[in-house]
């Protein structure tokens, strides 16, 4: 089965054995659950990563935003649209930061850590961004 650039969206051994290693090397993110939906479908993996890759900025960027201006429920609704992805692409570390930035943004109101959350979440992202274009030439 090819891919829309034309290459074979089976997994690969050198593919399969590239993501087995994530259990092997230390990753921030875990794509076992986008695997398992997949059902080896390579194309849709690196589709699923690729639009991780291009909408987490986005999303953070607004968040930040939302911030800033103290628009701390629409923060809250962009952390949201965020999360999914978040659980999806398997990056544990950040189920607490988006959660307790949902919860403020429920709240309406900032609360102690706010702000170290919201830094955690830009430098987290970034660095997994990076991971996964790294990890499959994006």
């Amino acid at each position: 089965m090819k891919d829309e650039s034309g290459s074979s969206s089976q997994l690969s051994n050198s593919e399969h054995q590239s993501i087995d290693a994530n259990s092997e090397i230390s990753k921030s993110y875990d794509l076992s659950q986008v695997l398992k939906v997949s059902r080896g479908d390579m194309g849709f993996v690196r589709s699923v990563v690729r639009m991780f890759v291009v909408k987490t900025p986005i999303y953070v960027e607004r968040i930040i935003k939302e911030f800033e201006k103290g628009n701390y429920h629409e923060m809250g609704e962009e952390a949201h649209q965020l999360k999914q992805s978040v659980y999806a692409m398997g990056i544990n570390s950040l189920r607490s930061t988006i959660m307790a930035i949902i919860l403020v943004g429920r709240n309406n109101k900032p609360e102690d850590g706010l702000c170290d959350h919201i830094a955690y979440l830009k430098h987290h992202s970034e660095l997994v961004v990076q991971q996964l274009k790294d990890d499959f030439n994006i």
